[in-house]
């Protein structure tokens, strides 16, 4: 049998022990926990790093369970947006011959499907990828309540209804309004492009250039001004291409990029030509009637370069007042009708008319990197009708900083919060094409993949008591009676209206779960929703909830690599959820997500250390049969009359491991629960047999505290460990000994071995003396007397007053002195003994502890040890000697 044989029959046996289970979480006399994560993108299977951010809510959700928590995990699936309806399209455009950059017939072939057709309808996409996600996470084990799950988009009149809900009372409170702005557009799309439909370029904005105007002949040439002052030389590129265009009966030249985003962003612009812009600059080139001069050079560059010194102020005053008529273009309506006003007699309807522009300068705005869709279109700024969630309102974001006040999050991810509400401006949700809830009162737009699903946690609360399935199909509310009425009764608490008395009960039912399960108590999610969702999120909660169901945690964590390098398809550096669920089964698949990192920091997923998982976990499986048999054997009466030390050793190091698990599951920190709940316990019972530890109860209670620990990350295999081998008792372990006196006697064991093995005699030898002496000098104990009597802190803190130190140590040098102690030694003693008095208490006999080991320090050291009392050496400084 070779080496991947053997494992894979380690792996099946494991696989053979996990035993998984039907999750469904109703309202209970328990606390309740609900925990969500944000729900994939369903354009494709779930792969590795949804795995690992959706492990952070599970391990989560499996460690409240063993606390008393009525836990509830819900999931759900997003179709909204572009993505889907944009491959489907694609799909069909290659179907049809047509030429595309990237294959979608393929990327549908390496999932796993022969037959592509059916993809060209985007509800198939719909159909299909939720029931194989739903699929994956049972696999792997997720505490799940899969009741609960839907999908969005008006496919699902529930969800449908709930998200026009949503709008109407962000409309009805103010918080919509409609305008023109300048937003990222997808011209293969025809319509805005936010960071969810794009392949490149997250978080890329519309940034504005203003343009110098120069007079070429009988062209106006736009340049990007990069100083405030007045133009001298021109500096341009040999071979640099421009555009000549017309627009109002005036002929302009401009790069390409001006060129390109400025056509969308005024009517009425007209492609003439491409040319190279050096051969027109020979001469006649002027600003302001003043001839320019101009340098041309190799590098494909267009800069001015002016005189910082002079005109500043009028330039200044003319920019000014291109920032008045830009903004007085672009107000946008916060009507309730949503009427589109006038401001200053220019209707916003015709500002695309309008070039924004003075004397001496235009502006334009272009993406401030390359932005690309979904689709494939290189993305542009375009000025869009648009209807805005106005995040930009002081006061909504002054409740939203009192929300995160009060959260629970990491310092990192707290400041990007905070610096988010700052930032963030007014959000244009609407949308022309792809799928999703269209806006109740302008049917023409789609409401955003951002913006339909910032609320949604609370309709996990009452989904399973309106419909069945994921789309809606199998409805126990019907349909046909939803309305704002039906969610007003079970959100805001509102009266029911007379039309819908005969669902009372079940309504009731709905809003009961909702008060119970409501407010979200954790929202895990991946560092790049931070910026978006997450502050969404926030701003939707205290907007539509009462403050008593705003969040009370957030948790976010960094992307996953895959041994180190980015996963890509491209490159094969790849692993979907099935295929690691395959090759590492669920339980080594977990303990390898669980060490992978704890902070936004990139995770790092290493295919070797899921493998050495297998092979522990079967041994730590294989160690508590065997250990179960033994104590089986053992008399069902039989007591311990006392604890050796090595059995109190391990009772106050299993006391520590829980301890320390348990603050790291709180933290949630699970490189740390795994590494105090399995490898810390394993390497305890190995040195408990070390030092002839041989208690099988007291072992055995490390298994059962490792199993009761290790149920959250390996919740399937624990499940049966405990049920067969520790009396089905599913809690939390709690520690046995508070005490730590054979925790720092064996720390003094190990410190010494380490010393025997440092010293330079310690090869050559083979017996090693140690001397241990019972008292300290005499010095040392005037010192300890002076010190004790000092009401001081005894801590580092007391370093930073000088004052005192230097009093301190000018009263210990008469006794230094008289000792012919060298000052700076004994100097360093004082400040030790005032800094860390405990260092010196005696917690243990010293000799004995030394003599009950003394043959773990031989097998260690692998030499002879001689022990004896001296009166040259202190206490906790034994004199070390070596021989022949």
């Amino acid at each position: 049998m070779n080496c991947n044989e053997h494992e894979s029959t380690k792996l099946n046996y494991l696989n053979s022990l996990e035993k998984s289970r039907d999750v469904k979480t109703d309202i209970s006399d328990k606390p309740k926990y609900f925990i969500t994560f944000p729900y994939p993108y369903m354009n494709g299977k779930l792969h590795l790093g949804h795995l690992y951010s959706i492990s952070k809510a599970d391990f989560m959700s499996y460690y409240k369970e063993l606390q008393g928590f009525n836990v509830l995990f819900p999931l759900a699936f997003h179709c909204t947006g572009m993505p889907i309806a944009a491959l489907a399209k694609k799909l069909g455009e290659e179907l049809e011959g047509k030429k595309t950059d990237i294959s979608t017939k393929e990327i549908i072939q390496n999932l796993g499907f022969n037959d592509v057709m059916p993809f060209t309808d985007p509800v198939h996409w719909i159909k299909t990828f939720p029931k194989l996600c739903i699929s994956s996470l049972k696999t792997f084990g997720a505490n799940i309540d899969w009741r609960r799950s839907f999908v969005t988009t008006d496919i699902n009149k529930y969800y449908d209804s709930f998200v026009r809900w949503q709008f109407f009372n962000l409309k009805e409170l103010g918080y919509l309004s409609f305008g023109k702005r300048h937003s990222i557009y997808c011209p293969l799309d025809k319509q805005m492009c936010l960071d969810h439909d794009r392949r490149k370029g997250e978080n890329i904005k519309p940034v504005r250039q203003i343009m110098f105007k120069f007079h070429l002949h009988d062209k106006i040439l736009l340049v990007r001004q990069n100083s405030i002052g007045k133009p001298y030389k021109l500096v341009c590129g040999k071979s640099l291409e421009v555009v000549s265009f017309k627009y109002n009966n005036t002929s302009f030249l401009a790069e390409k990029i001006i060129f390109d985003n400025l056509k969308y962003q005024i009517n009425n612009v007209k492609y003439k030509e491409s040319l190279v812009l050096s051969m027109d600059l020979k001469d006649g080139l002027t600003y302001d009637g003043t001839n320019i001069e101009v340098e041309v050079i190799e590098k494909n560059i267009l800069v001015v370069k002016t005189d910082t010194k002079s005109d500043v102020e009028l330039y200044e005053k003319e920019i000014k007042a291109l920032n008045e008529i830009e903004e007085t273009l672009f107000t946008l309506s916060t009507s309730s009708e949503g009427i589109v006003e006038s401001v200053a007699k220019l209707s916003v309807e015709n500002t695309k008319d309008l070039l924004v522009q003075t004397k001496h300068f235009i502006s334009v705005y272009i993406p401030e990197k390359e932005v690309i869709s979904r689709s494939g279109g290189i993305c542009v700024v375009s000025l869009l009708d648009q209807w805005y969630i106005d995040y930009s309102n002081e006061k909504w974001k002054s409740k939203v900083k009192k929300c995160l006040d009060n959260l629970e999050c990491g310092p990192d991810t707290r400041s990007m919060l905070y610096a988010g509400i700052d930032w963030v401006n007014k959000w244009g949700f609407s949308r022309s094409f792809g799928l999703g809830t269209k806006i109740p009162w302008d049917t023409q737009y789609l409401i955003d993949s951002l913006s339909d699903s910032t609320i949604y946690m609370a309709f996990y609360t009452v989904k399973h008591l309106l419909f069945e399935d994921l789309e809606g199909k199998l409805e126990i509310f019907p349909s046909n009676k939803l309305s704002n009425d039906v969610w007003d009764y079970i959100f805001a608490g509102k009266d029911l209206v007379p039309e819908l008395y005969g669902y009372l009960d079940l309504l009731e039912k709905c809003r009961n779960n909702f008060q119970y399960f409501y407010p979200v108590d954790l929202r895990v999610s991946g560092k790049d929703l931070i910026k978006n969702h997450l502050l969404f999120f926030m701003f939707n909660h205290v907007a539509l909830f009462d403050e008593k169901y705003w969040p009370k945690r957030i948790f976010t964590n960094g992307h996953l690599m895959l041994n180190k390098e980015k996963m890509s398809k491209s490159t094969g550096n790849f692993l979907s959820v099935d295929d690691a669920l395959l090759k590492y089964g669920k339980s080594a698949t977990r303990m390898c997500l669980a060490v992978c990192g704890d902070t936004n920091d990139d995770a790092n997923f290493v295919e070797d250390n899921a493998n050495l998982f297998i092979l522990k976990i079967y041994t730590f499986v294989k160690e508590i049969q065997k250990l179960n048999e033994l104590v089986r054997k053992k008399s069902e009466n039989e007591t311990i009359a006392s604890y050796s030390n090595a059995d109190v050793l391990l009772l106050e190091t299993v006391s520590v491991n829980v301890t320390e698990a348990l603050n790291a599951y709180n933290s949630m920190k699970y490189s740390d629960v795994v590494k105090f709940s399995f490898f810390e316990m394993v390497n305890l019972i190995n040195l408990y047999n070390n030092i002839n530890g041989t208690n099988i109860l007291l072992k055995n209670l490390v298994y059962k505290s490792a199993t009761q620990l290790l149920y959250p990350i390996m919740p399937d295999l624990c499940r049966t460990l405990i049920e067969k081998y520790f009396d089905s008792e599913f809690n939390l372990p709690e520690p046995k000994l508070k005490t730590n006196k054979m925790i720092s006697a064996f720390e003094y064991i190990s410190e010494l071995i380490k010393k025997i093995a440092a010293s330079k005699q310690a090869k050559n030898n083979s017996c090693v003396k140690i001397a241990v002496g019972k008292n300290y000098s005499e010095w040392k104990k005037e010192i300890f007397e002076l010190i004790d009597k000092i009401d001081c802190p005894r801590n580092n803190e007391i370093k930073k007053n000088k004052v005192f130190i230097a009093s301190l140590l000018d009263s210990v040098k008469p006794i230094l002195q008289k000792s012919k102690i060298n000052i700076t030694k004994g100097n360093n003693f004082v400040m030790d003994y005032l800094v860390n008095p405990d260092k010196f208490v005696m917690k243990f006999n010293e000799y004995e502890i030394i003599n009950e080991f003394k043959f773990y320090i031989e097998n260690m050291s692998n030499k002879k040890a001689i022990l004896e009392e001296h009166c040259d050496a202190e206490p906790l400084n034994p004199i070390i000697t070596f021989s022949k």
